[in-house]
């Protein structure tokens, strides 16, 4: 039997010291700039009008997957927002942001509920709803996705530089919403309001992600585990761009 038991002070075994908040944010610019070195092509060939339709309507249901996914998740990062209990829920910032999204993506704010605008999108082209929610995304996808989420329920901190700053501002740089709504329209013959939608949203959305994440991102400990949730989902995503652009070498692609 033991004679006794000691436990090891843990005091003062933090993760070193913070790095300056913009020096920080720097560090994340450059985890994007190093990691995202593949441009999804299949956005342009939407704009130009030389993807297939069979192919389009496979992008559909990855885009509807993408729209179910995030949409339930929401409301992790509305619960975990630092600021909820603040004295009047107007006060607040990164609660008001978020549940402003969330009221957003679910139609409460003015636009349409963003999966059903998904749904009607595949409906106009003919896609069974049997098969939309049958489908199965791409690897690249749903490991993209999960890891998201994943990140959304760990902490808010994570949640909002994966899905907000490396999400929907990495997404609103891109030009992505403008490129496949003018596409669909001038090439296809559909007005898609997903993605007229998309076009203002997703940069308002960003702009204010890296707003709250620079006041969230001041503790070594927060910093590490932010540099990292962000690289790899930066490295997912990349990996999704580079899957999609395979689907171009494919026989029937292309039109």
């Amino acid at each position: 039997m033991s004679q006794g038991r000691a436990f090891k002070d843990i005091r003062g075994g933090g993760t070193g010291e913070a790095v300056p908040v913009e020096a920080f944010m720097a560090e994340l610019e450059a985890i994007r700039d190093r990691v995202c070195v593949d441009r999804n092509r299949v956005w342009q060939h939407v704009a130009d009008g030389t993807l297939s339709v069979p192919y389009l309507e496979r992008y559909c249901k990855e885009y509807y997957f993408l729209g179910v996914q995030y949409t339930a998740e929401f409301g992790s990062l509305v619960s975990n927002a630092p600021d909820f209990d603040a004295l009047d829920l107007g006060s607040s910032e990164h609660f008001e942001h978020w549940i402003q999204n969330l009221c957003d993506e679910t139609g409460y704010a003015g636009d349409r509920n963003h999966v059903d605008m998904k749904v009607e999108w595949a409906r106009a082209m003919g896609i069974p709803d049997a098969d939309l929610v049958a489908y199965v995304p791409l690897p690249e996808t749903i490991g993209m996705v999960l890891s998201t989420r994943f990140y959304m329920r760990r902490s808010y901190e994570e949640g909002l530089a994966t899905f907000g700053w490396a999400g929907e501002r990495f997404a609103a740089g891109t030009g992505y919403a403008k490129l496949m709504y003018e596409g669909m329209r001038d090439h296809y013959g559909m007005d898609i309001e997903n993605f007229k939608v998309h076009a203002y949203a997703e940069a308002d959305h960003g702009d204010a992600a890296d707003y709250l994440l620079r006041q969230v991102v001041t503790t070594p400990l927060v910093q590490h585990r932010v540099r990292t949730a962000v690289e790899y989902v930066f490295s997912l995503r990349n990996a999704r761009a580079v899957a999609l652009n395979r689907w171009l070498d494919e026989p029937g692609a292309l039109r």
